[in-house]
């Protein structure tokens, strides 16, 4: 029993000596030192946090734009202030240096600076109002980069055959052709080829005055002697048919043909047609008189008024800003004659040297049914119903 209060009296004063230690340790009592230290910091702290607040507020104060209407006389001279009243002719204007105001309103005008939400307004108005401008430009712009091969001067379609064959009223534009070939060797040949073309062409019709004359020799024999003359007027009826009229004239002294005279109406089509190409196609039919040249025995085939039907074909490809591709196709078929029928087909490529000047390569093949499969030209037969030829020309464009 004594063993155990011993014990347990030891345990209390280790005890109490441990609360002690600890409360010594852990919670110290400030002294005056202390005191005389903490003072101080709470200023400091308690100067930065008021230096703080006062320098949000100027920043703030600096961010906030003073309005001010503006006064301008006839002199010249502005005067800031706000605007009170204009009415009756009169303008009364609060000055911030010569306090209230009245002019004339004839003498004086004010400018307003808007609040910022009127400000804001106004931005907001008019970015609108540029958006709207775009939107409306933008379809007008892409119809125009569309239509670029469809409103364009014919002039500039003829210097740079890069853009298209469809145009806007052009004027008149005329193209002269001239070719020369000499050949000496095994065959002497000499071949003269003019050409003149006069195109005008207006978003509802085209106008083509066409004119060409062939002479050509070979060994002494006049292989070709003819002259054509063609006016053709188209009319646009929809998107892609048209109304054609052909006024044809040929005179031709190999074929002993004096005047082929024929008049056509019919209707046509564009086939296709984008901003390189276009293909048109289509029938007319026509009446037409032939008088011809007395044969070399004396007489006469007798003139005669007959019918005819007339398909033809023509396409225009601009192959690059320099090189386009022209082409033409005539069938003359008579319902009253088999063997009177007459094809002619005509391919060139022209090439622009300059924008006045072009160089072309032209190839020509026409059959003609009606005339000799054979007749005699110097000691060898010559078929009359087929004639080809290969020309390179030279042409002024104005």
């Amino acid at each position: 029993m004594s063993s155990f209060i011993l014990k347990t009296a030891g345990m209390r004063a280790q005890s109490k000596g441990a609360r002690t230690f600890l409360s010594v340790m852990e919670f110290p009592q400030p002294t005056d030192t202390d005191k005389n230290v903490r003072a101080p910091l709470f200023s400091i702290v308690f100067g930065f946090m008021r230096s703080l607040i006062v320098f949000a507020v100027l920043f703030l104060a600096a961010g906030v734009v003073v309005r001010a209407d503006v006064l301008t006389l006839a002199n010249g001279d502005k005067l800031k202030g706000k605007l009170v009243a204009n009415a009756d002719g009169m303008i009364t204007f609060m000055s911030d240096v010569l306090g209230e105001i009245t002019v004339p309103e004839g003498k004086a005008k004010v400018e307003i600076d808007p609040t910022l939400e009127q400000k804001a307004a106004l931005a907001k108005a008019e970015e609108e109002k540029k958006k709207a401008a775009e939107a409306v430009k933008k379809p007008a712009l892409k119809k125009n980069l569309d239509a670029k091969f469809d409103n364009v001067a014919l002039r500039s379609v003829v210097r740079n055959p890069a853009t298209a064959t469809k145009v806007d009223d052009t004027g008149w534009v005329h193209r002269v052709e001239f070719g020369l070939t000499n050949q000496s060797g095994r065959w002497s040949t000499r071949d003269i080829y003019m050409r003149t073309e006069n195109n005008r062409r207006t978003p509802k019709g085209e106008v083509r005055f066409l004119n060409r004359y062939t002479y050509g020799k070979m060994d002494g024999d006049t292989v070709s002697d003819s002259f054509t003359s063609n006016l053709r007027l188209r009319r646009t009826l929809t998107g892609k048919l048209f109304l054609q009229s052909t006024t044809r004239f040929e005179r031709n002294k190999i074929t002993l043909l004096k005047a082929d005279a024929e008049q056509g109406v019919g209707l046509g089509c564009n086939v296709f047609s984008n901003k390189a190409m276009n293909i048109a196609a289509g029938m007319d039919g026509a009446l037409r008189n032939r008088t011809y040249y007395s044969k070399p025995d004396g007489t006469v085939d007798p003139a005669g008024t007959s019918s005819a039907i007339n398909f033809f074909q023509d396409l225009s490809l601009a192959i690059n800003p320099r090189f386009s591709l022209t082409q033409d196709f005539v069938a003359v078929i008579n319902p009253e004659d088999s063997d009177d029928q007459k094809y002619n087909f005509n391919a060139g490529l022209v090439g622009r040297i300059t924008k006045a000047f072009h160089i072309a390569t032209r190839f020509e093949l026409e059959y003609n049914k009606i005339l000799s499969k054979e007749e005699p030209r110097g000691d060898r037969l010559v078929d009359m119903r087929r004639h080809q030829r290969i020309v390179a020309t030279l042409s002024y464009v104005f």
